[in-house]
């Protein structure tokens, strides 16, 4: 009796390979990603926006062209405000130089950023007088103006408004002195007012800095 004998070849062993991840799935991940990141880094920006310090008054006063001028005039521009008197010896032309170099840092902003000078002597720094000094610093007509007026009037504006000290008293040497704030004050498009700067290195950059956050 015979018997069959099956004869059997072996089996293909096959292995399990990974698929390659598809070049498509590596892109998505990475737009994902980078979308994720401009968002965190917009609503990091936006939350490191100067707030809202209080509300300027309305006020109209005169520039340097002998021109009436206010707030209304600057109205939805940003705009940094600064105090001098032309004839001041010490502070002022520190303050006015400063102010230059805000106007040179921020000219790529154009129109978007303003400057403005008020006198805290108008009586002494008529129209004339102002453009004789916005000469001397370069002023861009078009970006940084100068305003004058009557005391009545720029007083409420520097002390009221802008809460900045304005004092006229006589020096030992029978001469008035006026003794004002030197801080410069960064003022939206709304006219709040944003924030108060020392006019140094460090206040300078920090100021610089919030004006193009704000600045439209």
């Amino acid at each position: 009796m015979s018997t069959a004998v099956e004869s059997s070849s072996p089996k293909p062993v096959t292995t399990a390979t990974n698929p390659k991840p598809k070049p498509w799935g590596w892109l998505i991940f990475a737009l994902v990603f980078a979308a994720l990141f401009t968002v965190r880094m917009l609503l990091a920006q936006r939350l490191s926006v100067p707030p809202v310090v209080l509300e300027l008054p309305a006020y109209k006063l005169t520039n340097e062209q002998g021109q009436p001028f206010g707030a209304e005039n600057l109205r939805g521009k940003t705009y940094i405000a600064n105090f001098v008197f032309t004839t001041c010896p010490s502070v002022c032309p520190k303050l006015s130089k400063r102010m230059a170099e805000v106007q040179e840092r921020t000219k790529d902003l154009g129109d978007a950023l303003h400057l403005v000078t008020f006198s805290v002597d108008p009586e002494n720094d008529t129209p004339e007088v102002l453009r004789g000094y916005a000469q001397k610093y370069a002023a861009d007509p078009k970006r940084w103006v100068f305003l004058t007026g009557q005391m009545k009037d720029i007083e409420p504006v520097v002390v009221k408004g802008f809460k900045m000290m304005l004092d006229k008293k006589e020096a030992p040497s029978g001469m008035f002195e006026i003794v004002h704030g030197e801080r410069f004050v960064l003022v939206d498009g709304k006219g709040f007012i944003r924030g108060f700067y020392d006019a140094t290195g460090e206040g300078i950059d920090g100021l610089i800095t919030d004006a193009r956050k704000i600045a439209k």
